[in-house]
């Protein structure tokens, strides 16, 4: 995980209640400063692109037409289509369409014992219980990493959950209200970010990204220009973005974490968190836009949240 701290960090609540989540497009032609939102997705049409979670660290291919929001729910990232989604709980999620994919934080390694008993006794348990159901663990032949699906039904047959559990050195699990398309591509692409070959330069675009951040913390519009592309440096002038940043200088002053974002080779679509500082404050969002440059990453675009 890529974090830039100016204070302590504040536990981030889980937020189980979303009234309604409603997912704003990120553009990656220009400058934009965020207004008025909390919650960012990162979007794409190709198959080829990659969501990656440093909180989590895995990366998985982004099901053609679907987008991304790894910022709404703490350690969750939602995969769903369209360029919105308003959902009051996962159940409403989850009749959407949403594949909801997390670590298993009750798992820190990849021992296939502990994976196997976790999920028989553990998470089937767990969703027999929550959802008043029988479940159907199956595993699955292939040769890592290990994996498992298990399905919630009713007596009559309905699906009412499909969970996918992979061991991987943080072990993940995906869910969903079936096996749909998008459930099969996420769980059949997802891998370990750390044994990725797109990990080298993946590492380089966030480094980039976290350099950017310290830069607008710092309120340096001048440094963010330099670095800047030229679509970027046309598109904004030092004035403007010396005023957007004050503008933002509340939410700055935060600790903010890149949580992760998508990437295809050319962009790289970082989504950001401005964490609280004091209980009485809520986390909000941001996006940083990378474009690839030779071997450099330039900024593309920036989202900021103001007052």
């Amino acid at each position: 995980m890529y974090q830039m701290r100016n204070s302590s960090r504040q536990k981030r609540p889980f937020l189980r209640v979303l009234i309604p989540i409603v997912f704003l497009a990120v553009g990656i032609g220009g400058y934009e400063a965020w207004q008025n939102s909390n919650t960012k997705h990162t979007k794409t049409t190709e198959i080829e692109a990659k969501y990656i979670s440093f909180s989590g660290n895995y990366i998985f291919s982004i099901p053609s037409g679907r987008s991304v929001d790894g910022v709404s729910i703490p350690s969750v990232a939602l995969v769903y289509a369209g360029d919105s989604v308003q959902a009051k709980n996962f159940e409403e999620l989850y009749a959407a369409g949403v594949v909801a994919v997390q670590p298993i934080t009750a798992l820190k390694d990849d021992n296939p014992k502990t994976f196997k008993d976790y999920v028989n006794n553990t998470l089937a348990a767990d969703l027999r219980k929550a959802l008043n159901s029988a479940t159907d663990v199956r595993e699955v032949k292939k040769e890592n990493p290990e994996a498992f699906k298990v399905f919630a039904s009713t007596n009559e047959g309905k699906r009412l959950r499909a969970i996918y559990a992979l061991n991987l050195p943080q072990p993940v699990m995906m869910a969903a209200k079936d096996e749909t398309d998008t459930l099969k591509i996420v769980g059949s692409t997802m891998e370990d970010l750390k044994k990725s070959k797109l990990k080298a330069d993946i590492d380089q675009a966030a480094l980039s990204t976290k350099s950017l951040v310290e830069m607008m913390q710092k309120l340096d519009s001048s440094g963010i220009m330099r670095e800047g592309s030229s679509e970027f440096s046309k598109s904004v002038s030092q004035d403007k973005l010396a005023t957007d940043l004050k503008s933002s200088s509340s939410y700055l002053s935060r600790s903010i974490t890149i949580v992760g974002g998508s990437y295809n080779g050319k962009d790289f679509i970082a989504q950001l968190i401005f964490e609280p500082k004091t209980k009485d404050e809520n986390p909000v969002s941001g996006v940083i836009s990378m474009r690839k440059s030779g071997k450099a990453w330039k900024l593309q675009a920036i989202q900021l949240p103001t007052p």
